[in-house]
């Protein structure tokens, strides 16, 4: 019962994913590289984008008695809880784009602590974290003192740290012996998706005028971010099961 009903989760997620890339790309081969084709979504795709998350994340709730451990299943769950709402700040309410990166870093953060830990015991602080608390610190202080113009800037870099450290992570799960083979190889891929759904979301940022190559590379770069990001989740919500469940 639980294998069909996570199989369903799977089917819509791939069915929304499908429309809303469609529509993504069908938006841009009719208007082109414009600014509004960079931002101005249907409402649409935004809620099916958020939906993709919300629906990977019961898939993680389904887990149950399939994990690999119940504080390996509250981890994952917990990155996803954080998931959902970052997505819900980015794609359903507006103006909470930097509330939404801060999800997203507590996101990487349970990702870095579940991926390192040796054992179901672990209770040790991965001292990767101390790199990215630290660019969180450090982009904390340059965003009050007013270096820059606004906060937006070093707290994007900021979390450019976590997700690079989070990959970092990732890549070497197999090695720390917790995971089995195929868990830790989800675990990998899900990462290098998601980190290139991130550096996707920076060069959609870079926006120039109208129709020109910055324009369109920033505009292809944001109807990609989806292509990974869905994915992503995907495999990072099924690294949470036991391969025999």
């Amino acid at each position: 019962m639980k294998r069909k009903r996570v199989t369903c989760l799977l089917v819509v997620i791939a069915i929304l994913a499908a429309s809303f890339l469609v529509m993504d790309w069908l938006l841009f081969f009719r208007c082109g590289a414009v600014e509004q084709c960079l931002v101005g979504g249907s409402v649409y795709q935004n809620v099916a984008k958020f939906a993709v998350t919300a629906f990977a994340a019961l898939v993680v709730f389904l887990i149950g008695k399939d994990c690999l451990s119940s504080r390996d299943r509250t981890f994952l769950q917990a990155a996803f809880v954080m998931a959902v709402c970052a997505d819900f700040c980015m794609k359903i309410v507006s103006g909470y784009a930097l509330v939404g990166i801060g999800f997203f870093m507590a996101v990487q953060t349970l990702l870095i602590v579940r991926h390192t830990r040796r054992n179901d015991g672990d209770n040790s602080f991965p001292r990767i974290l101390c790199i990215p608390f630290g660019a969180g610190v450090l982009a904390a202080a340059l965003a009050v003192s007013g270096v820059f113009s606004g906060p937006k800037l070093p707290i994007v870099a900021a979390y450019g740290v976590f997700v690079i450290c989070s990959l970092i992570a990732a890549c070497r799960a197999s090695g720390k012996g917790f995971f089995p083979a195929g868990n830790a190889r989800q675990i990998k891929w899900g990462m290098i998706l998601f980190f290139c759904c991130d550096v996707c979301v920076g060069v959609s940022g870079l926006v120039s005028a109208d129709h020109s190559v910055q324009e369109i590379v920033a505009t292809v770069a944001h109807n990609l971010v989806w292509m990974f990001y869905t994915p992503a989740l995907v495999l990072l919500a099924l690294s949470g099961y036991r391969q025999d469940a």
